[in-house]
């Protein structure tokens, strides 16, 4: 961002200007009457921007398109996405751009109350529904108290990480499938997964992706890098050569069964800013990745919302649960299951506290649910 109006190849754009549109009274709208931009929720720490011409959005509206296609959505599929409500993120904009091509849907949000997407779900009765996984979790708990009442054959999510525990509720509560898919603000959709499941197939006519250690050197597939390099083929307005996204993954080493020619993402741990630093139980700091405590979380009965405050003697646990559970109890667990978590892993556990509140606030324009945060002595 620093370097952005050196970076980007049409003199007139610069960030400044792209920042005032988007900050303006109409930021869905073309810049220059010939660009789409896009801003990152800012989760991370800096909102990125990003600019597209004609050329580009097409090849982005266009690999979202197949990717689609590999799981059997067309274009006679009901479906709807429930993301972000600004016009200042990237699924605003794809969400525009498919329901162009679509049956006709309802237009839903993260933001909006429940019963109005639960009451419209039940009215429009979709095959698929693309959301980010911890909503995924809030919708089976409606469908499981018995208000929500649908029948979906495949969920599609991104922008959060998705783990086990998601795809094996969605399985026990519809029968659905998850296809995971991979979006950058930056460069556009560069990945999805196939019918099987078994990682993210890349765009790889349309980017080049490297998997690199701490100093930029590439590790072997199938082990764990500090970042991904990613570099654009298509968009000449913003030509991204090597650009880092803190995405934590691992490439596959097997060919996929389903045939697609495009290699995989095994796996996403998540983002390296969600890694913890917490005491060693024999002195020291011991790093722990947030992933490692989702588990004992999204495994603990009546826990709605999690998040991690990284403290600077330890770690806090805010939870929210749902209505009608014994908050104290539920707590006890979560704090039972973390410290032994973190004890597995040789983390002081005796420096971890839980608080309940009433919810926890998505995050950012893109409406996500941040999985840490520091707390204000660290920031």
């Amino acid at each position: 961002m620093e370097n952005f109006d050196r970076v980007v190849t049409d003199p007139r754009l610069s960030r400044g200007l792209i920042e005032q549109h988007l900050d303006g009274d109409d930021p869905g709208s073309l810049l220059l009457g010939q660009y789409r931009v896009v801003a990152t929720g800012g989760t991370t720490g800096e909102r990125g921007i990003a600019a597209f011409d004609d050329a580009a959005w097409l090849a982005a509206i266009a690999n979202m398109v197949r990717f689609q296609a590999i799981v059997g959505i067309d274009d006679t599929t009901r479906s709807v996405a429930i993301f972000a409500s600004s016009p200042v993120h990237i699924s605003y904009h794809i969400g525009v751009e498919l329901r162009a091509i679509r049956p006709a849907a309802p237009r839903f949000n993260v933001l909006m109350p429940i019963e109005e997407i639960v009451e419209g779900l039940n009215l429009h009765q979709p095959e698929v529904i693309s959301a980010y996984p911890s909503f995924v979790r809030v919708l089976a708990t409606e469908q499981q108290a018995g208000r929500l009442r649908i029948r979906p054959r495949l969920f599609r999510t991104s922008a959060e990480t998705l783990t086990p525990e998601v795809r094996d509720l969605a399985a026990e509560t519809w029968q659905a499938a998850i296809a995971n898919s991979y979006v950058c603000t930056e460069a556009g959709p560069m990945g999805h997964e196939c019918i099987f499941g078994d990682g993210l197939h890349l765009a790889e006519d349309s980017f080049v992706f490297e998997v690199v250690d701490e100093n930029d050197r590439p590790v072997p597939d199938g082990t764990e890098g500090a970042k991904l390099l990613v570099t654009t083929l298509t968009n000449r307005v913003l030509p991204l050569v090597r650009y880092e996204i803190s995405d934590i993954v691992a490439m596959a080493t097997e060919p996929c069964p389903c045939g697609l020619p495009f290699w995989r993402i095994a796996s996403i741990a998540g983002r390296r800013e969600e890694t913890l630093h917490l005491p060693g139980r024999g002195g020291g700091v011991v790093r722990v990745h947030a992933h490692r405590l989702r588990s004992p979380l999204t495994g603990t009965a009546g826990v709605r919302q999690f998040q991690f405050v990284q403290l600077p003697d330890g770690l806090e646990i805010t939870i929210a649960v749902f209505g009608g559970v014994d908050a104290a109890a539920v707590s006890a667990k979560v704090d039972e299951a973390a410290k032994a978590a973190l004890d597995a892993v040789g983390a002081e556990a005796g420096g971890v506290r839980v608080r309940v509140v009433d919810a926890i606030e998505r995050s950012g324009s893109g409406a996500k649910q941040k999985l840490v945060v520091a707390s204000p002595a660290i920031e």
